[in-house]
């Protein structure tokens, strides 16, 4: 069968070599490596991209976990979750009871943006929200998942980290409020 089919190929080459493709397929063909390119350098910039957001990521937990706390809502003293974990004296879940209503304070008192300085309040609730939804999610799986002291931690690592974001946000108004202050000084 495949020698017939050669042979035929062969004894009927010229009619097949008769017609060429249309100018389309060679642009089609010509322009191809050059969105090769692009599609590299889309994603050499989006590594890039990736490590910088990493890398700042990195030294902002280097810089909250550096920072002293203050004497405000702020740096409201709760005790690290691991130190808690550890003792043995409290369950996890006690500790996510605990650090919830820190957490839950924090954003009341993070409410009073809303009035003042709405877009603020839009930009810190977005940041927020983001590891909210991560805990709804940690939560979902609590209830299926077999390894529950492994999702307990995590949630409760969550809840840090929503803690430490609602800190620095709160800081951050106090800072802009403190800095508002100053200029009505001056002014008057």
């Amino acid at each position: 069968m495949k020698n017939k089919l050669e042979r035929f190929v062969n004894t009927h080459r010229e009619s097949f070599d008769s017609e060429l493709p249309g100018d389309h397929v060679w642009d089609a063909i010509d322009t191809t490596p050059h969105s090769k390119g692009k599609l590299i350098q889309f994603f050499t910039r989006t590594r890039v991209a990736a490590s910088l957001l990493v890398l700042v990521n990195a030294v902002v937990i280097l810089v909250l976990l550096q920072r002293k706390p203050e004497a405000n809502i702020a740096a409201t003293p709760v005790a690290p979750p691991t130190e808690q974990v550890d003792d043995k004296k409290e369950k996890p879940e006690q500790t996510i009871d605990q650090i919830s209503r820190v957490v839950e304070i924090k954003q009341a008192a993070l409410k009073e943006i809303e009035s003042s300085n709405p877009f603020l309040y839009k930009k810190f609730t977005a940041a927020f929200s983001q590891l909210s939804s991560n805990y709804r999610e940690l939560e979902k799986e609590l209830a299926t998942q077999p390894n529950k002291e492994a999702l307990l931690e995590a949630m409760i690592q969550n809840l840090g980290l929503q803690q430490e974001l609602l800190n620095q946000q709160l800081s951050i108004y106090q800072k802009l409020k403190q800095q508002k202050n100053e200029k009505v000084n001056k002014n008057i």
